[in-house]
């Protein structure tokens, strides 16, 4: 059987497939349930200072197995989730990875807080919802990476303008980064009834699944050519066959939202099933041996 073991900033992964950050872990449950159903580490629901106030109906599947959402952040205080994450730290042995979000204050206050009372392995900050321009972003970085120890994970955005830029000027900030996010605004409907699918202003929302992966996909390619630190890919994936594609593209682990919100936390473990029954079966005997594989193929064509 293959090794799906390894090391990535500095923390050790059973295997390289974890939930990312959304509704599939928006409690306790779902995030203990992910590790006891195979995920490599458990990833928190992106939660902030404030919380949201997301209208209703959230949620609509569209084309493909993708999925619409108008979901920003946890609608839970954060003492709230405190508590959640506690319960998660206490019943699971898997690496920990808390999202949090947006302001720099924001996540210095929450970095520090979640440093004290959870311990977690690393913090992953959204870049959603903060506009179009580096500097602030750059800001957000630098205020919580200068609050904590732990690794500071950058979760990047796939329509924002200067994608490439930014991840030239964070690499020296951060640990690593995590693309890429849902896309939008994207916009669905039923002709019939010819009215809104979500609750947002006009319907729009943001695109995830399926129909996400070849731009996410190509998007870690890109950006694994920039950066020296690791990334997790993430988009669309719900096959281990899908998980290969972006560790030979340059991640070095995998996150699923979507397919688990279809699928349930068993998710996890089937992707990393297929994955391992996957590389067994093409002669490989570690995940080790395709990480970037797509990558050094193409360096050789030129």
């Amino acid at each position: 059987m293959a090794d799906l073991s390894s090391e990535v900033f500095g923390i050790k992964f059973r295997n390289p497939v974890m939930p990312a950050a959304g509704p599939n872990v928006k409690n306790s449950g779902l995030m203990i349930a992910a590790a006891e159903k195979g995920a490599g580490a458990v990833v928190s629901k992106t939660f902030s200072v404030k919380p949201a106030e997301d209208p209703r109906p959230t949620m609509k599947k569209t084309v493909s197995g993708g999925l619409l959402n108008c979901e920003t952040w946890l609608e839970d205080s954060y003492e709230n989730f405190l508590y959640e994450l506690k319960k998660v730290r206490q019943e699971t042995s898997e690496p920990l990875i808390v999202s949090i979000g947006y302001s720099a204050d924001d996540v210095a206050f929450l970095g520090s807080l979640l440093e004290k009372e959870i311990q977690p392995d690393a913090i992953e900050f959204s870049t959603h919802y903060t506009g179009s321009s580096i500097d602030p972003l750059l800001k957000v970085a630098d205020s919580l990476k200068s609050s904590v120890k732990v690794p500071v994970l950058m979760k990047l955005s796939p329509g924002f303008p200067a994608i490439e830029e930014l991840v030239r000027e964070a690499d020296s900030i951060v640990d690593g980064f995590v693309a890429v996010n849902s896309i939008g605004p994207a916009l669905d409907f039923d002709p019939v009834k010819c009215r809104p699918s979500l609750g947002s202003e006009w319907g729009q929302g943001w695109l995830s699944g399926p129909p996400l992966m070849p731009i996410a996909l190509g998007l870690v390619y890109r950006l694994s050519e920039i950066a020296a630190k690791p990334i997790i890919g993430v988009g669309g994936i719900s096959s281990g066959i899908d998980a290969v594609k972006f560790l030979m593209a340059g991640a070095s682990l995998v996150q699923v939202c979507t397919a688990a919100i279809h699928g349930g936390p068993a998710t996890y473990g089937q992707i990393a099933s297929g994955l391992s029954e996957w590389l067994d079966s093409n002669g490989y005997a570690s995940i080790a041996e395709i990480r970037n594989m797509y990558k050094e193929n193409i360096k050789k064509r030129s």
